[in-house]
């Protein structure tokens, strides 16, 4: 599939795309949805495990530092 094919599925401007794709700017995550729908891929299969540890991690530790009024 073409860039500027992918870029008219997705909703992408084709230049954005591109630079994306060529690393050159970062994927939004509205985006990388946007991509895994026009590729019929699961999202959930690019999460790791250790990704879903450390966010959960990182949000106990938010929780907790709000809670205290001291922090």
């Amino acid at each position: 599939m073409s860039v500027a094919e992918l870029g008219r599925r997705t909703g992408i401007d084709k230049k954005r795309l591109w630079y994306i794709l060529d690393g050159q700017r970062e994927m939004r995550v509205d985006e990388f949805l946007k991509l895994c729908i026009a590729l019929r891929m699961d999202p959930r299969s690019f999460v790791t495990r250790e990704m879903i540890d450390g966010v959960a991690e990182a949000t106990a530790r938010s929780i907790g530092r709000s809670d205290n009024p001291n922090t």
